[in-house]
């Protein structure tokens, strides 16, 4: 599938907004929860997302330049990223805004850094991704590249709350607090999501089923 010229200079620009905006979010969480934001999924995908699209953007910039498309290693790792903001969104949307209360979704969407790391950036590089980054396409082996990231913080932060290293940081992880089978339940849900969230993405982004 080729990307035209519009495509790309439209993709340069989201991704450099992407970029842009996570400077802006960066001091925010910073001055919310000092380095504990380090401990957040949110934060970590969203700093992931600031490189990666950087890195798109200077692809797509020689991309243009060349006539020719982005290579597979920078549309996997943007698609790997989009997956993981978007499992950000959609936790926010349907687990943490209800959790929060009444005006939990005005607060958790478009509140200080979270306008940015829960709402703006993952439907930008969504957006973006699906629409302006067709080539080139993906085989369907990229899906399981798409849940590294939550398997790994999962099981880093899991350990760590077993371990009573740290508690949380999201109330699904307070491991002492509900039974065994209500925390193995939240871990299946999760990561259940985020595979059904990168097949969805990868359909959507064009992706081809050659293995």
């Amino acid at each position: 599938m080729h990307t035209s010229r519009l495509q790309k200079a439209l993709s340069i620009l989201a991704n450099l907004a992407v970029f842009g905006m996570e400077t802006v979010a960066i001091p925010l969480s910073w001055s919310g929860v000092r380095e504990q934001m380090f401990l957040f999924y949110t934060e970590l995908s969203n700093l992931f997302a600031m490189a990666v699209c950087l890195a798109v953007a200077l692809c797509q910039l020689r991309a243009l330049c060349t006539g020719g498309e982005m290579p597979a290693w920078a549309r996997t790792l943007k698609y790997v990223v989009t997956c993981c903001l978007m499992l950000t969104f959609l936790t926010v949307v349907f687990v943490l805004a209800p959790m929060y209360g009444p005006d939990g979704h005005y607060v958790m969407l478009l509140t200080s850094s979270m306008l940015y790391n829960h709402f703006l950036n993952p439907v930008l590089a969504f957006l973006s991704f699906t629409l302006l980054e067709r080539a080139p396409a993906l085989p369907r082996r990229t899906v399981r590249y798409a849940l590294v990231p939550t398997l790994l913080y999962g099981s880093v932060v899991l350990a760590a709350n077993i371990a009573k290293v740290y508690k949380g940081p999201y109330p699904f992880l307070y491991v002492y607090e509900q039974p065994v089978w209500v925390s193995a339940l939240w871990m299946v849900t999760i990561l259940g999501g985020n595979a059904l969230i990168a097949l969805a993405v990868w359909k959507l982004g064009g992706g081809r089923r050659a293995s």
